[in-house]
């Protein structure tokens, strides 16, 4: 059972081949001397709620119950959408968000602290560390005081000043953020398991694509406060955490838009984008769902049948009896990537994604639906671009200059800190210790599953997966249409 703590750092959005000398030579340094997870997949779908919650639970949508950024409201929010990042729409809801056990719960039964210093949406340090001021537990959320634990706020504030709010790309968040890390949370409150999540370099992605300079702003950025993470951790000797640096999804850039909302509306099928509204509720997400509450399940199939006939249609999923094939011709069943839920919706699309062509198309990309704009990259799909991840971890408890190649991602985060602490996972937890990368550790039984495609098809259309099957769960490696 070890004492040492850990620190993880988390940069939204970074793609593992980001990483190099060039772009990021902190971080980049760091890699070659840490233990590093080679083969880290995210969840699917790549929403960065989806992953956040999957990093504070140790599980997937199947038992945490979060499947987008915002999900149909249902019983916590009939006749609405439900942002599960805003602490305004989440708080005092009438039964549990989150529905499987989180980490912070755990450590706390156990007489051990967890803090969260959060850049971003309001009610996302929950996501991590659900119900935490219930427990007593830290959390700084920068969207402002009013969203934080009243101690942490008061220390940092004082030792800091007030928070940069502005929204948008705003590199002082994540500066402020590292401060508070490294000045005051980290040296007055010593937390066993301290989670800083940063928002970038995903709100920059966002805005210009991969290569644009905004975003080559922000990726040098995080690796300056990477470097500066780095050195105050080597500073501290014989003390020094267990360091980790993760992101929860990759990018693939945009080519396009399309309304999706408006050419359901010309087909007279029961679909709107109003929650409202009577017909099945889409989320018009580049990979997003569709939910037919009031709708005959029958209406269904002609809906994925016209959305199968579509140029633009990528990889769909839905309820299936536990094998590959989901409830309506072509489609995978949800069970095959562990997202069946009660919320689960009805229906898993996204947009079609393509391959870069080595020429004016350097990375993967796709068309967007009216969730973002025409320029700039995103995520949410099932491109290996999309999926991969970083994962690099070091310290006293982690071997040095290692790379693994175990499939795994951040849900395994949590069960390796308990597995160092000696505590048990709770049931919910379907992650493993990741135990090649630990001293003296070794890696779990099924630490590397073949890579297995599978296929389903209705008429001309045919999609497929590669994923890997682990003891509790499925990962997948990419998801194509053709």
């Amino acid at each position: 059972m070890s004492k040492n703590r850990f620190v993880i750092i988390v940069l939204d959005g970074l793609r593992p081949d980001l990483v190099t000398a060039e772009r990021m030579p902190n971080l980049y340094a760091f890699r070659d001397e840490a233990a590093t997870l080679g083969q880290s997949r995210a969840l699917y779908p790549t929403h960065t709620r989806v992953n956040k919650t999957g990093l504070g639970t140790g599980t997937t949508p199947k038992y945490h119950g979060i499947h987008f950024n915002k999900i149909a409201g249902g019983r916590l929010k009939p006749g609405g959408i439900l942002d599960v990042g805003d602490y305004r729409e989440t708080f005092g809801l009438s039964e549990a968000l989150l529905t499987a056990t989180p980490l912070g719960e755990v450590l706390a039964d156990a007489g051990r602290s967890m803090a969260v210093i959060h850049c971003g949406a309001s009610g996302a340090p929950q996501l991590l560390n659900y119900r935490a001021g219930e427990r007593g537990q830290h959390y700084l959320s920068l969207s402002g005081p009013q969203f934080s634990s009243e101690g942490v706020c008061t220390a940092v504030e004082a030792k800091l000043g007030g928070m940069p709010l502005e929204r948008g790309v705003n590199l002082a968040r994540s500066k402020y953020a590292a401060k508070a890390l490294t000045d005051v949370v980290y040296p007055q409150f010593l937390p066993d398991v301290t989670v800083l999540w940063s928002d970038e370099p995903d709100t920059s992605l966002h805005v210009d694509g991969i290569d644009g300079p905004i975003s080559s702003a922000a990726l040098a950025h995080v690796d300056e406060l990477a470097g500066q993470i780095i050195a105050w951790w080597r500073g501290l000797g014989e003390d020094a955490p267990n360091l980790m640096f993760l992101s929860d999804h990759g990018h693939v850039e945009t080519s396009g838009t399309i309304g999706l909302g408006a050419l359901f509306s010309e087909t007279g099928l029961p679909v709107t984008t109003d929650p409202a509204a009577a017909g099945a509720l889409l989320l018009p997400f580049g990979s997003g769902g569709l939910y037919l509450r009031d709708v005959e399940h029958s209406v269904l199939g002609d809906i994925v049948a016209w959305m199968q006939a579509q140029p633009w249609c990528g990889n769909l999923l839905t309820a299936g009896n536990g094998g590959i094939e989901g409830a309506v011709p072509g489609t995978f069943s949800t069970s095959l990537l562990s997202l069946d839920h009660e919320r689960a919706p009805d229906l898993f699309f996204q947009l079609r994604r393509m391959n870069g062509n080595g020429g004016d198309r350097k990375y993967g990309h796709c068309l967007n639906a009216g969730d973002k704009g025409p320029g700039g990259s995103s995520h949410g799909g099932l491109h290996k671009e999309e999926l991969a991840t970083v994962f690099f971890a070091a310290g006293p408890d982690f071997k040095s200059g290692y790379r693994s190649e175990t499939v795994g991602g951040m849900v395994d985060v949590a069960p390796t800190i308990l597995s160092v602490f000696g505590l048990e996972q709770p049931d919910t937890m379907v992650g493993r210790p990741l135990g090649g990368l630990l001293a003296g550790g070794a890696e779990p039984e099924d630490a590397e599953p073949a890579a297995e495609v599978v296929s389903v098809r209705n008429g001309a259309y045919e999609q497929h997966l590669q994923v890997r099957r682990l003891a509790r769960r499925t990962l997948a490696d990419h998801g194509w249409v053709g």
